[in-house]
């Protein structure tokens, strides 16, 4: 019942602000992760997964530096590895809303509630669920430019049609070190070696959503003002398994991006 009823808040969030609202923005955004993983077991596997999002942003209001905007969107998520495992290879298209919170200095959070009905084409399972959600995103730089640092962390609620709900939280901070940096064409580029603790935890106490992994890494960071971002690297990481007690010690060769844009001021102009 309980997913019924946030599915319907969902598509009233997309009706109701028609009548009441012009359309602010058409806000979209991607991102991805390409990258090989070579585990202490042995064997290899490459990976590749991501998402993209086109919304309709109806409302937008402002408190002092920090914006909001009521968004509805569709999405489409995916996933894919080398090795063909069952829960590596899927596609999960759907529909969502959230109200976006943004500042020029950080952090960027989000609020909502989303629809995705999950496809795994190796074994042609369906595995439709409902998400609560609040991501976050915030980004600093110690001294200047000398030490740049992140992290990123979801708090997930998933209702699936069948089993279940599970509370899943995970994320990851990173500090770095910046070696070089130079400007390009408008495009800023920063060579930086850092440290990276990753974590995961869900209320169902799965080995596989139960870990923490620190590690450390170098990259080659670009960044604009307008995007695209981009980074390069390699990356080591120890995943301690806090359910069984399990290492799992890998490297991985990595390429990942996230840009974003908005088709209704790119046609204003």
């Amino acid at each position: 019942m309980k997913r019924y009823i946030i599915v319907l808040l969902i598509v009233a969030c997309f009706v109701l602000p028609s009548f009441a609202h012009a359309i602010e923005s058409l806000p979209g955004s991607t991102w991805g992760d390409l990258h090989a993983e070579f585990p202490d077991s042995g064997g290899s596997n490459a990976i590749l997964e991501g998402w993209i999002r086109q919304g309709i942003g109806w409302k937008k209001w402002e408190k002092g530096s920090t914006s909001f905007l009521l968004n509805t969107y569709l999405t489409a998520r995916y996933k894919w590895d080398s090795e063909g495992l069952d829960w590596n290879n899927y596609i999960g298209p759907g529909f969502g809303a959230a109200i976006e919170m943004s500042n020029p200095h950080g952090p960027l959070v989000s609020w909502g509630a989303e629809y995705i009905h999950e496809y795994d084409y190796r074994s042609n399972d369906e595995n439709p669920y409902t998400a609560l959600y609040m991501n976050w995103y915030h980004w600093w730089d110690l001294e200047g430019t000398k030490y740049p640092g992140s992290t990123w962390g979801d708090l997930r609620y998933e209702i699936p049609n069948g089993g279940d709900s599970n509370l899943i939280l995970e994320g990851w901070i990173r500090q770095g070190i910046t070696w070089k940096r130079w400007e390009r064409e408008g495009r800023t580029y920063i060579l930086n070696p850092y440290l990276k603790v990753k974590y995961k935890w869900d209320s169902e106490g799965l080995d596989w959503n139960n870990y923490i992994s620190p590690g450390a890494g170098v990259a080659l960071d670009m960044e604009s003002p307008k995007g695209p971002l981009l980074s390069w690297g390699v990356e080591y990481s120890w995943e301690n398994d806090f359910r069984s007690g399990d290492d799992v010690h890998k490297v991985e060769v990595f390429m990942r991006w996230y840009a974003w844009w908005d088709l209704k001021h790119k046609e204003s102009k």
